[in-house]
């Protein structure tokens, strides 16, 4: 995930952001295209400015070389007496014939060179117009497709968060449950333990262990039980004598 993406950014933060990530990288590309437009465009106008000076230059040599013909031509047609003559005019005329098919030439080969360097110029126009066409377009689709990213990875960020939020909130409530459920048998326990019942058994005495009782007889085994059962028969025929003494008194008082 891209560091600085929050999952509280909205769309149009979001799309701020792709934008900010990718404009400069178009910006570079489309002034680097304009300038080698630019560049070669600079370059092949100075070819044609070197080309129509070249032509003025020819054009002007070969009028004077026309110039120095003539003169030579007249020169040696008085030399010979024939100043005026049908082959001096003829031969002038020829020569001027030549200068100017030279001339022409000359311009439309100037012309030609021009016209092809224009071509390359408008050429270079229209590829880097295609060329910026492209880098927009294919702007436009990574800038679709970085929102669409991004988009994606805020709302991964939204769920972990809620995720994590939920995992604390549901460990925090468990560890409530269990301090309270804790507590709950403790209290429970210690309830129990404290109600336990107390049996006393014929002897006065009585014995608890966790809530359950024993019972201490009091009949005994041995001769510890024979002695104090006859202790008892012999308290109960000492009752008897002392009874049947006291209903003989009476009977010889009457």
């Amino acid at each position: 995930m891209l560091s600085g993406l929050s999952g509280q950014m909205s769309d149009e933060e979001i799309e701020r952001f792709a934008e900010n990530l990718l404009r400069p990288q178009l910006n570079a590309e489309l002034e680097a295209s304009q300038q080698a437009y630019e560049t070669g465009k600079l370059s092949r106008e100075q070819e044609i400015e070197n080309l129509a000076a070249s032509l003025t230059r020819s054009i002007d040599e070969q009028k004077s070389a026309y110039r120095r013909s003539m003169a030579d031509v007249e020169t040696a047609a008085l030399s010979r007496g024939m100043g005026r003559s049908s082959y001096t005019m003829q031969t002038l005329a020829n020569q001027g014939d030549a200068m100017a098919r030279s001339i022409r030439e000359l311009t439309e080969e100037s012309e030609r060179k021009q016209e092809q360097i224009g071509r390359q110029i408008t050429q270079s126009a229209e590829q880097n117009a295609q060329t910026q066409g492209r880098l927009n377009a294919d702007y436009a689709a990574q800038y679709a497709a970085k929102v669409q990213e991004l988009q994606r990875q805020r709302d991964q960020a939204r769920n972990d968060q809620y995720l994590t939020a939920l995992s604390a909130t549901m460990s925090s409530e468990t560890d409530r449950t269990g301090t309270t459920n804790s507590e709950t048998t403790s209290r429970s326990s210690s309830q129990q333990t404290g109600t336990a019942d107390t049996v006393t058994d014929s002897t006065g005495e009585s014995s608890t262990n966790g809530g359950s009782t024993t019972l201490s007889g009091s009949f005994g085994s041995g001769s510890g039980g024979k002695k104090a059962a006859q202790s008892e028969t012999s308290s109960k025929g000492v009752d008897r004598t002392k009874r049947s003494g006291t209903s003989t008194y009476r009977s010889a008082k009457r």
